[in-house]
Formats: structure tokens, sequence, C-alpha cells
């Protein structure tokens, strides 16, 4: 496929069928490579027209000394060239169908569809378009995804460009980073730039909320209602208890 890119330029794509609702996930759980000495590990990244950015997210992912086994981009909504981009840059595209609960939303679609394709010990990484991991980062949150552990996130560095908003979600990261070399691996929120979840640990969340035990009801991953699911996901896990940790 043809298509122009930001400069009027002409840009080749690869034609790749994107990810049909259950059959396409399950045949690419079956066809990824199972590891001999662990889980799986799965990164979605939930993507809203991000054609500039998605490449070097992707691209973070394929330099991770243990990379993940699969990587789906979610197109929510995208009005612009952001699947063909994840396309390009190697990754599986699922778009979403009549999401009207955004990011959230766009996740639960996924795993309501994924998480019965995985085994108990393999492992779900949610991460944003706007940062990218250090190559260690899968090594070491897998290192740290131990019984008992709920999720493991990380230290952020934002990537260049975005503008005001930009300078502000760095800003931010960067005083996450201060704080949290303060605490030691304490308790902290995961955050959606990237955190590492093992699958039995997402099932515990879905059967608490569907049982009444955690709001959200449905059987959903992410409450959807709630002005901050990675914070009340976090919530969630502790209340199960969980513990939450960083990896350095």
């Amino acid at each position: 496929m043809r298509a122009r890119d930001s400069l009027g330029m002409l840009v080749e794509f690869p034609e790749q069928p994107r990810i049909g609702p259950l059959a396409g996930l399950a045949r690419l759980v079956r066809r990824a490579p199972r590891p001999s000495d662990r889980g799986l590990v799965v990164a979605l990244v939930p993507a809203h027209n991000e054609q500039d950015r998605i490449g070097k997210a992707i691209r973070s992912l394929d330099e991770q000394f243990s990379k993940p086994d699969l990587t789906i981009v979610i197109a929510d909504g995208c009005t612009d060239r952001t699947a063909l981009a994840a396309q390009s840059a190697g990754a599986d595209v699922f778009v979403t169908v009549g999401n009207e609960h955004k990011r959230a939303g766009a996740l639960n679609q996924v795993l309501d569809l994924l998480l019965p394709q995985l085994r108990d010990d393999d492992a779900v990484l949610i991460m944003n378009t706007d940062s990218f991991l250090a190559p260690t980062f899968v090594d070491e949150a897998r290192r740290r995804l131990t019984e008992g552990v709920g999720g493991v996130g990380g230290v952020f560095m934002g990537l260049e460009g975005g503008g005001f908003v930009g300078l502000l979600h760095n800003t931010q990261y960067e005083r996450f980073a201060r704080d949290l070399s303060r605490q030691n691996d304490g308790p902290l929120v995961l955050t959606g730039a990237a955190t590492l979840f093992s699958v039995q640990t997402l099932w515990n969340v879905v059967m608490a909320r569907a049982a009444g035990l955690l709001p959200g009801g449905g059987s959903n991953v992410y409450n959807h209602d709630s002005v901050d699911a990675d914070g009340e996901l976090t919530l969630a896990l502790v209340h199960l208890g969980y513990k939450v940790i960083a990896a350095p």
C-alpha cells in the first residue's frame, strides 16, 4: 500500500491483515514461539492518532534484551495512519469497535478476548506511546513479577517533541523518577507508561469485579468509570492483597 507521509512524500507500507476480534488473537498466541523457561510476554500499546510516535515506542520494545513475544498496537478511533505505521514497524494491529471509554475501554476490548488465550504464567505489558523503555526493562520486570506481586512498573523518560504537553509529561516523569529513587521499591501507582502484569493477576481482578468485590462490574480489567483507571487498578491490586513495585 502507498500513502503520503507528513512531508507529502509517497511511502510504501507493507500489506498486513489486521487482527480479527477473536480468531485473529487466538491465532497469534498459538503461533508465538513459547519459551521453555518462562511464559509468553505480550505487549499491548493503546494508540489514538499516534502515527508520528508509534514507531519509536515499538522500536524500544524490539530493542529489549528479552523482547516481548507479541507486540499488539490497539488502534482506537484513529483517523490518521497509526495502524499502517505500526504495521510497518513490525507490530500487529487490533482495531477497536464501538469503543466509548477511551484508553481503558480499548484495553478492555483486547484483554477480554486475549486473556482466555493465555496461561497463568504468561505476562501482559501495558505501554503508552509517549514513552519508551530502557533495554533491560522487560528482563528486570519479569524477574520481579513473582508470586504476590500484582504489577511491576518502572522509571520513565519521555520522547522528544509533544510541545507544551510533552514538556509537562517529561517534567512529571522526572519527578516520578526522583521520588521513586527515594522509596527503594516502596509502594507506588502503576502508571500507564509501562507496567508488567501476570495473567493470573489480571484474571483475579476480572473475577473480583464480576463478584462485586471491586467496582467496575462486568468482565473488565480496567474500571472505565474511574477518572484515573491506572490508579484505580493499582488500588484494586492492593485491595486484593498484592504488592506493586518498580523495576530500577
